[in-house]
C-alpha cells in the first residue's frame, strides 16, 4: 500500500505501526512505547478500517478510560458518526438503548452509607458488637463509649479502608460467593464480617433508591449483552488497554461475543499506575489467555525521548522482568537528558531550577498533589484550570501535576520534585493493609509499580528531565540511576 495513504494529520506512520494496523487478525494488542505514537496509530487504524476495508462509521466503536481521554480522541477522529466512549459512557448507551431505568448513586454515597451502618445498625446487633470490639480492642458497654470510639481518627480510617475495599471488590467482578472465600485468614475475620454486612446494606441501599452506582452500569449492561444480541459493532478498539479492571475485560468480552466483532487493543505496560483503582496488569500481559490466537504488535520508535533518556528509563524500569521486553529507538539525541540539581535548601530549589531553564513550558511533577507547597508557599502560588499556575516575575507557562495526572501528557521540559527516601516520597513505602491484599495480585518486585510511575514521570518531556536531588535522604531511585553517569549532567544551584 502506498505510505501516502498513511499520513496522518501531517506525520507518515513508520513501518511498525502500519504492519500494527493492515496485519490486525481477530484479536490484536499493539504494544506501544511511550512517545511511540500510538493514537496516530488508531487514527490511521481508523481510516483505514473506513477507506480500505469499508466498515461504516457507526460499527466503529472506540474506548478510552477517561472523558479527556475520549473527548480528545474524537477532536482527532474528526468523524461524529464513530462512537467514541468511556466505558461507563457505553454502558449507559447500552441501558438507554434497552430502556432500563435508573438513578446514578450520588458521588459519596457508599461512604454514607458506611457511616451511616456504625451510627445506626451495628450497636443493635450483638453479633457484629462481638465484631467491633474484636476488631478495635476497644472496651464499650453503653452507646456512649460506642459513639465516643467512632470519633477517633483510627475509626475514619477503617471506613476509608472499607469504601476501598468495597470499590475494589466490585471493580474485580467478584459476588458473595467470592467473598466467603476470603474468610480462610481467621486473623481478618472481624474486619471481614463487618464489610460483608456493610456490601449487604449497601446493595439494599441502592435498590431502595433505584440507584446504580458506576459499577453497577457496566454489570447490568454486561447482563443485556449476555441475554440478547444488542450491539452490531464490526470493529473494537481500546486505548490504555494496561489499565483495564477484571469488571472491565468482562464487559468488553460480553460485547466482542455479542457482536462478533473484532479487537484491537492498545497499551504500554510500563505505564500501569492504576493497581489500586483495580486495575490489573496481567489481563494485559496475558491478553493471549483471555483472547486465544490474538496477535502481537510492538511500536517500538518513540518520537517524544532522546535515545539517551530512553535508554535509562527503559533499562530501569526493565529491572522488573515480568514486563514484555521492548527495543524502544528513537532518532532524537540529547547527551545528557537528566539533570540532577542537588539542594539544601527546599523552599529555594525549585524556583532556582525554573529560572535556569530556557523553554516556556515546563511540566512539574509530584508523588503527590500536596507535594508543590514544600517547595513553593501557598500564598505565592496563582492557580488556573488543570494545574496551570503562574509565579511573580517568572514570565513561562508553568503546570503542576501528580505523576498519575500526568501520563498521557508531554511537556517541553519536566521537573521532577519530592525525590525523597520516605512513606510519602517516591516511591512511596506506604504498604497496603493486609485486608486490602486478599484483592490484589502480590507484587512479584518491590515497588514495580512505584518504578512504573518514575518511568512516567521521566518520559512526559520532549527534552530533558530536571530532577531535584536532596542532599540529605535522596530517593532509592536516584540511588539506582546514578550508576548512568555518562546521560546526567550534575547541577549545584
Amino acid at each position: 500500500m502506498n505510505k501516502d495513504f498513511f499520513n496522518i494529520n501531517g506525520y507518515t506512520l513508520d513501518d511498525l505501526q502500519i504492519k500494527a494496523i493492515c496485519e490486525a487478525e481477530k484479536y490484536s494488542l499493539i504494544v506501544a512505547g511511550a512517545g511511540s505514537g500510538k493514537t496516530l496509530t488508531m487514527i490511521g487504524k481508523i481510516k483505514y478500517l473506513l477507506e480500505i476495508k469499508h466498515i461504516k462509521p457507526e460499527d466503529i466503536l472506540c474506548i478510552s478510560f477517561t472523558n479527556e481521554a475520549t473527548n480528545s480522541l474524537k477532536e482527532k477522529i474528526k468523524n461524529p458518526k464513530i462512537p467514541v466512549f468511556t466505558f461507563h459512557k457505553l454502558a449507559i448507551d447500552i441501558l438507554k438503548k434497552e430502556d432500563i431505568y435508573y438513578e446514578l448513586a450520588p458521588p459519596n454515597f457508599l461512604e454514607e452509607v458506611i457511616h451511616s451502618f456504625f451510627q445506626e445498625k451495628l450497636y443493635s446487633s450483638s453479633f457484629l458488637k462481638k465484631q467491633f470490639f474484636l476488631l478495635t480492642k476497644k472496651i464499650f458497654f453503653t452507646p456512649k463509649q460506642y459513639y465516643k470510639i467512632l470519633k477517633t481518627s483510627e475509626h475514619k480510617e477503617c471506613e476509608k479502608l472499607i469504601a476501598t475495599f468495597i470499590s475494589l471488590y466490585n471493580t474485580h467482578n467478584l459476588n458473595p460467593k467470592d467473598f466467603k472465600t476470603f474468610f480462610i485468614n481467621k486473623k481478618e475475620n472481624p474486619l471481614l464480617f463487618l464489610i460483608y454486612a456493610i456490601l449487604q446494606s449497601y446493595e439494599i441501599e441502592k435498590e431502595k433508591n433505584a440507584y446504580f452506582d458506576f459499577d453497577d452500569l457496566i454489570k447490568n449492561a454486561m447482563d443485556c449483552c449476555q441475554k440478547k444480541k444488542i450491539c452490531h459493532y464490526k470493529e473494537i478498539i481500546i486505548d490504555e488497554f494496561q489499565d483495564t479492571s477484571k469488571l472491565r475485560l468482562d464487559f468488553i468480552s460480553a460485547i466482542v461475543q455479542n457482536s462478533n466483532a473484532n479487537l484491537t487493543v492498545v497499551g504500554d505496560d510500563f505505564q500501569s499506575i492504576y493497581k489500586f483503582s483495580g486495575c490489573n496488569l496481567n489481563i494485559f500481559l496475558n491478553f493471549q489467555n483471555y483472547f486465544k490466537d490474538a496477535k502481537i504488535f510492538k511500536l517500538e520508535n518513540t518520537y517524544r525521548n532522546s535515545q539517551e533518556l530512553i535508554h535509562v528509563a527503559g533499562d530501569f524500569v526493565m529491572q522488573n522482568k515480568n514486563q514484555i521486553q521492548k527495543n524502544l529507538k528513537s532518532p532524537k539525541h540529547l547527551k545528557k537528558p537528566l539533570k540532577f540539581c542537588y539542594y539544601l535548601n527546599q523552599k529555594k530549589i525549585l524556583l532556582k531550577v525554573i529560572k535556569k531553564i530556557a523553554t516556556e513550558e515546563i511540566l512539574i511533577l509530584g508523588r503527590n498533589n500536596f507535594d508543590i507547597y514544600s517547595y513553593i508557599p501557598k500564598e505565592k502560588i496563582i492557580w488556573k484550570e488543570n494545574g496551570y499556575f503562574t509565579l511573580k516575575k517568572i514570565n513561562k507557562k508553568l503546570r503542576y501535576l501528580t505523576i498519575h495526572k500526568s501520563k498521557g501528557l508531554e511537556s517541553d521540559t519536566v521537573i521532577l520534585i519530592n525525590l525523597v527516601d520516605g512513606k510519602l516520597g517516591l516511591p512511596a513505602k506506604r504498604t497496603n493493609k493486609n485486608i486490602l491484599n486478599l484483592l490484589q495480585d502480590k507484587e512479584l518486585f518491590l515497588y514495580e509499580e512505584e518504578r512504573r510511575l518514575f518511568y512516567v514521570a521521566l518520559t512526559r518531556t520532549k527534552n530533558a528531565c530536571y530532577l531535584l536531588v536532596p542532599y540529605i535522604k535522596p530517593s532509592i531511585f536516584i540511588k539506582e540511576i546514578k550508576k548512568y553517569k555518562s546521560f546526567i549532567q550534575n547541577l549545584y544551584l
